[in-house]
């Protein structure tokens, strides 16, 4: 017997709800993180994108304008993320060498949850030029500079000038000794912040008065 259109429709799966604008975005975010990490920021496209997120093109653009604005979107929101780890570890009443401490493990910590995240911020291959790639700058300069601002905090009659040039030294060792780690899982988190302090706090020690 011939089956009516009515009867064939009455079969067919029910829509997919649609997402909210925040929920859109975020699912945006984890697929194109995947993606730039997986092939490199010129290795993927916008039809990439919207392949792996099961959307149309126009969604992309309509969320984040172009492919640089969803770069610079998964840039901002792993940023975000360590920034508020690490400098938010590190503040409170405790003594210099703890305050630190605790951003160093924080930190470690960031790279210990979130490898995808790290990657985009520090891995090789993803690179961007342009203007994305001048923001992309000024966001890594801004994370060096709350560093500074939370040591220039704890050690204010120190010259903010040798502090902040302390804080580009720290973060750079600190970027360097997680992309070894990469290659040598088997050292700990724990072994890795006591690595980093013995450089850090053995450059800051001399500052701390008693």
């Amino acid at each position: 017997m011939r089956k009516s259109i009515a009867d064939t429709g009455s079969r067919r799966a029910p829509a997919r709800a649609r997402m909210d604008r925040a929920s859109r975005e975020r699912q945006l975010l984890d697929v194109a993180l995947r993606l730039f990490i997986e092939h490199g920021y010129q290795g993927t496209s916008i039809e990439d994108l919207a392949s792996a997120a099961g959307v149309t093109r126009p969604i992309i653009y309509h969320h984040f304008g172009s492919k640089d604005g969803i770069y610079l979107a998964c840039l901002r929101r792993a940023r975000a993320e360590l920034n508020q780890r690490m400098i938010g570890a590190a503040q409170g009443p405790a003594e210099p060498q703890e305050r630190v401490r605790r951003g160093v493990d924080a930190y470690f910590a960031f790279v210990e949850d979130n490898r995808a995240a790290w990657a985009i911020l520090f891995g090789g291959g993803i690179a961007v030029a342009g203007p994305a790639a001048a923001e992309a700058a000024r966001l890594r300069t801004a994370t060096v500079q709350q560093i500074a601002m939370l040591l220039i905090a704890s050690l204010p009659h120190v010259d903010k000038l040798v502090l902040e040039a302390f804080a580009h030294s720290v973060s750079g060792a600190g970027e360097q000794l997680a992309k070894w780690w990469q290659s040598n899982p088997a050292l700990s988190r724990a072994e890795l912040v006591q690595q980093l302090m013995r450089f850090a706090w053995g450059g800051l020690q001399q500052f701390v008065r008693s």
